[in-house]
């Protein structure tokens, strides 16, 4: 067994989630595990529940247990293990292959309806990772099914009768934002029935930014969705994107006019906010583009952000009158309009370093 010490986190009036955290960074804990009565309280991270302050905020390892529980079940006893196909963690495969004689895994992927790949391909490459691992005593199979990956998961975990789930704090699919919890975790720690284990695993993005190629531009559309739903024109257009491995979390446009280039459309989704991916989109594109005069309209609070680049205010009459027709709305009345002509000369490119950049 395991050796056990009681530790007395005292009321010191700081919310008993952060006690939580604190006993546990003191006493060197790798892993929290805490009991619920009821999960739907999960679901929102910030409703105040103490577990789901403690998940949302837990460095380490984090263990829900149900009141439900496993079902009377050792707890490692028969897992599952969701997948999104990426090469299996340190921290996944530790347990694994941690010894279990007469346990089972399975290893799932769940394909989303509309997804590119068949669930074969998917089958595919799960045999591929279940063959590199070095289960002891367990036996290890792969499914594949085609659903919403939440409820999927929630419903194989009660079909195969699951001890517990185990899966990763963030997957591919949130690596690249600023969230604490994965959506998908999120979900199913909020509807799963068997006790669950959310894995504190680092996440190792590639981020690369680069001016995408004409195939790409509709990539720059889905991110510009939310954004006026801007469309790209192959002749008029150059983007320029960051990706975080495959995924455009960041775009920038510079657009030819018959009398001057414009620089918009600089967005990064919501979700992913708060990386800097906005600085490494417009990087790239004041780099390329740096051998011609640049004019935009910048929104007044990033009127900072961009004079790092080296644009400076003018005066709407400074515009060339096609990109100055873009704004005929505002009657010369730019500045109720919350925007503000920019200009860049042409020269190299050097990022000006301001404070809190």
């Amino acid at each position: 067994g395991f050796p056990v010490s009681v530790v007395i986190a005292e009321d010191d009036g700081t919310p008993v989630a952060e006690r939580i955290l604190r006993a546990a960074a003191d006493t060197g804990a790798d892993l929290i595990a805490m009991g619920v009565r009821d999960q739907g309280l999960l679901r929102n991270l910030f409703a105040g529940n103490v577990a789901a302050a403690v998940l949302r905020d837990a460095r380490i390892h984090v263990l829900i247990i149900p009141q439900t529980g496993g079902g009377g079940l050792p707890l490692f006893l028969r897992l599952l293990v969701p997948t999104d196909l990426a090469a299996l963690a340190p921290e996944v495969r530790s347990v694994l292959e941690e010894p279990a004689e007469g346990g089972t895994a399975v290893l799932l992927h769940v394909v989303e309806p509309g997804s590119p790949g068949t669930e074969q391909e998917a089958g595919d490459r799960l045999a591929l990772l279940t063959g590199d691992l070095s289960p002891a005593g367990r036996e290890v199979r792969t499914l594949v099914r085609t659903g919403v990956p939440a409820r999927t998961i929630c419903a194989v975990a009660d079909e195969i009768g699951a001890s517990a789930v185990v899966i990763p704090r963030v997957g591919k699919r949130d690596a690249p934002g600023s969230a604490p919890l994965g959506s998908v975790t999120s979900a199913v720690v909020g509807c799963v029935k068997p006790p669950v284990l959310v894995l504190a695993v680092p996440i190792h993005l590639a981020v690369e930014a680069r001016e995408l190629r004409r195939d790409e531009f509709a990539l720059a559309e889905e991110v510009w969705t939310d954004y006026h739903q801007l469309k790209a024109d192959p002749e008029m257009d150059r983007i320029f994107g960051v990706f975080a491995d495959d995924t455009l979390v960041s775009v920038a446009r510079c657009r030819r006019h018959p009398d001057g280039y414009e620089v918009d459309g600089v967005f990064t989704p919501v979700r992913f906010r708060g990386k800097g991916y906005a600085r490494k989109a417009m990087d790239a594109l004041v780099e390329a583009c740096q051998h011609d005069t640049l004019y935009m309209h910048s929104v007044r609070n990033l009127v900072d952000f961009y004079a790092a680049y080296g644009f400076v205010s003018i005066p709407e009459s400074a515009l060339p009158p096609t990109i100055r027709a873009r704004f005929a709305f505002a009657l010369g009345e730019m500045e109720g309009a919350n925007v503000q002509p920019m200009r860049r000369a042409r020269g190299p490119f050097r990022r000006e370093r301001r404070g809190g950049s």
